[in-house]
């Protein structure tokens, strides 16, 4: 309705957030696509794999011993999250700190001591889980319980899922481990079910989560690298494994750094170059995203203090950089300094955590663009020109080769910093209004008369430091130690 007259608006109080404030993590993941397709940071067991895909097998033979073979969505669907929630009670139960999804959620359930599934509350759980704490919600394991093949959507299309064939045998070896378990209610029937500490407590031994059987470790094994899983995703995997062993240890970071292989002596085994080069190509791109938003924290601390014009950003960050006669001198990092592009990365986030040594991230971030802009493609195929892909970057910074440091530094804090932060903030603002969606104050900084300024309402000092976005090989080294590929 439109007013007829002014009137008040309600007070206005958005929350400042926003965890991509220069919009360039999207082509880290597209990269990484390229590396571990269908997985993620959170995925990292096989026994969660199982227990989802069981749930969804048990339903189904509870509804046909029920009589009810086209039971509806709804009642499988509350089955499975009921399991789901028993497993991870059961664990939590075990240990409070066991790598689950849903910690926080479930502590109510586990300081009462029994929980009723069914009613209102047990509703409202759901819904709440259903895109958060779940195991098979979207951003835990349900992708990858698609992607990998445990399960597939029902051939009716109603929303439910089923197991895989192939899935068949791990099933079976789990549901052996439980089966003096299975005459419980919430094991063999739909609708309210109570269910106590006493009992997660007894159940939770024989479906531990740090112990898969033989079959499902065989299972993973060829979904992560039988001839029938994805090409990129084997080779990504059997790369990992082959640094890992060249390491002799799963040690992420050494791992990181060995499979991205210059400086260090690894080489890649045949036919496994070219994932080698898209993996280091994840690594440089990680680190150049990380040296700008380590660069755009420390300006917004900078602004915290005093307002400041782009000059004097530039003149406190080259004393603490160096500077040189000119842009191509000053991006060259001598043989000595030299390091791989994971080894830059872990730098920066160390750098970073207090910021202390100022002049050591500010080094840090200085060597680190110079490397990611040494190693840029020549093209940007289909990244996006509006996320700042480095062929871009890099044909910017070979066109002031011969300026000063200070005029390409004014480029990167107005251009690659404010001018990316100020585009995505305001863009997804606007797509978020259009969309009635949530209200979040993402632009942290504007510009003004005296130079630039912090922004009404952004709250920096609190702001925790930029980290590396999660590169999946965690869930990778995980899998592959579990299904044994890795001793």
């Amino acid at each position: 309705m439109l007013a007829a007259e002014p009137a008040l608006t309600s007070s206005f109080a958005p929350r400042p957030g926003g965890i991509d404030p220069l919009g360039l993590r999207q082509i880290n993941f597209d990269l990484m696509d390229r590396v571990f397709p269908g997985l993620n940071n959170v995925a990292r067991h096989i026994r969660p794999f199982t227990v989802v895909t069981w749930a969804w097998h048990r339903a189904a033979a509870c509804a046909r011993e029920m009589g009810q073979a086209k039971a509806q969505v709804a009642v499988l669907q509350d089955f499975v999250d009921r399991i789901e929630v028993i497993y991870a009670w059961s664990q939590f139960r075990r240990n409070g700190n066991a790598d689950l999804p849903g910690r926080d959620v479930l502590a109510p359930v586990i300081a009462a001591g029994h929980y009723e599934f069914g009613g209102d509350d047990w509703h409202k759980k759901c819904e709440t889980r259903r895109y958060s704490t779940a195991l098979s919600s979207p951003i835990n394991y349900g992708p990858a319980l698609k992607a990998l093949g445990w399960v597939q959507q029902d051939d009716e299309g109603r929303g439910a899922l089923r197991a895989m064939p192939v899935a068949d045998n791990a099933i079976a070896a789990f549901e052996s481990q439980i089966a003096c378990h299975l005459g419980h209610p919430a094991f063999c029937k739909f609708g309210p079910v109570s269910v106590t500490n006493a009992d997660v407590d007894l159940w939770a031994k024989t479906w531990l989560l740090e112990s898969p059987t033989t079959a499902e470790q065989t299972l993973m094994t060829r979904l992560l690298t039988g001839e029938a899983a994805n090409k990129l995703r084997r080779d990504g995997i059997m790369l990992a494994v082959a640094a890992s062993q060249a390491v002799g240890s799963v040690d992420v970071l050494g791992v990181r750094r060995t499979m991205c292989g210059s400086p260090t002596a690894f080489v890649a085994p045949s036919g496994l170059q070219t994932t080698a080069q898209a993996w280091r190509a994840v690594q440089v791109r990680q680190a150049f995203r990380l040296a700008l938003e380590a660069l755009f924290h420390w300006v917004l601390r900078e602004l915290d203090r005093r307002p400041a014009t782009t000059s004097t950003l530039v003149e406190r960050f080259l004393a603490g950089a160096g500077d040189a006669p000119n842009t191509a001198e000053w991006l060259q990092v001598p043989d000595a300094e030299q390091r791989g592009p994971a080894d830059r990365v872990d730098h920066l986030e160390k750098s970073l955590a207090p910021l202390g040594a100022e002049p050591e991230l500010l080094c840090g971030i200085r060597k680190t663009l110079a490397m990611s802009i040494a190693e840029a493609p020549a093209k940007a195929g289909a990244e996006r020109y509006d996320r700042l892909p480095l062929a871009r970057a890099a044909k910017e910074a070979r066109e002031r080769s011969g300026c000063p440091p200070a005029e390409f530094m004014a480029h990167v804090i107005e251009s690659w910093v404010f001018g990316q932060h100020a585009y995505w903030s305001i863009g997804r603002g606007l797509a978020d209004a259009r969309g009635h969606g949530k209200t979040i104050l993402r632009l942290k900084a504007t510009r003004e008369e005296n130079g630039w300024t912090v922004a009404p309402g952004a709250n920096v000092s609190d702001r925790s430091a930029p980290a590396a976005t999660g590169d999946r090989l965690e869930t990778a080294l995980t899998l592959a130690r579990e299904a044994g590929l890795i001793t």
